[in-house]
């Protein structure tokens, strides 16, 4: 069965995918970036919020090295009534960060491509001033595989197959309230394996959901459906 899928590829000078619940010490980075980031970055292409029950979501991630590098952070306190400025004032930490980050996103919205052609917002992959170019945005032709070498991306856990990666836990995507500041609500945390994209030739293993380019310079990849 052939069938076609959007990609866009984006490159960047820096980025900090952030390990998630790490509120002290080094700020450390994933080795790719989790499903809400890549959501996030969609909706900021797109100018409003993307739920994840509007798209299929696929990726490659790599990047060249990892630096730090001292942050000065602004810290907060509530007094009771308002949030205001810590009484003990700011203070530096280390930070991790990611340089010339390379991602490719494949989403089954043909329908959005104008957005990524000419995004409302700047999409960033991080913090704020981790700026991303989008370099390619093209329809492919794709085919689905029972089996395939993945690299760059996170795959759910599964204890039936040994997936060489990073075991972690976060949740696929987020919520936003509908009244202001009510904050965000976790969309079924779950396990994942974040599968470097520095491995050679890609890590083999079986999915339902594995996919392949057609054309001469293949790529495999997973097609996230959100639960």
């Amino acid at each position: 069965m052939m069938d076609e899928i959007l990609e866009i590829q984006f490159a960047g000078w820096t980025a900090t995918p952030r390990l998630p619940f790490v509120i002290s010490g080094n700020a450390l980075c994933m080795p790719v970036p989790s499903y809400s980031t890549i959501l996030g970055i969609i909706g900021c292409c797109l100018g409003r919020f993307v739920s994840p029950d509007e798209v299929k979501i696929g990726f490659r991630y790599s990047y060249d090295s990892v630096a730090t590098d001292i942050e000065t952070r602004r810290r907060l306190q509530f007094d009771g009534k308002k949030i205001k400025n810590h009484d003990k004032g700011s203070d530096a930490y280390m930070r991790e960060f990611h340089i010339n980050p390379r991602l490719t996103v494949w989403i089954d919205r043909l329908d959005w491509r104008n957005y990524f052609e000419a995004p409302v917002g700047t999409p960033s992959l991080g913090r704020s001033q981790d700026l991303l170019q989008i370099t390619k945005v093209a329809v492919k032709k794709i085919e689905p595989i029972s089996e395939g070498c993945v690299k760059g991306c996170l795959v759910p856990f599964d204890m039936n197959q040994i997936i060489p990666g990073q075991l972690m836990q976060f949740a696929e995507a987020y919520t936003e309230s509908d009244e202001i500041g009510g904050g965000r609500t976790p969309v079924n945390p779950m396990m994942f394996v974040a599968i470097h994209g520095g491995a050679s030739g890609g890590v083999k293993m079986k999915n339902p959901h594995l996919y392949r380019t057609v054309e001469e310079y293949f790529i495999d990849f997973y097609l996230h459906s959100f639960s």
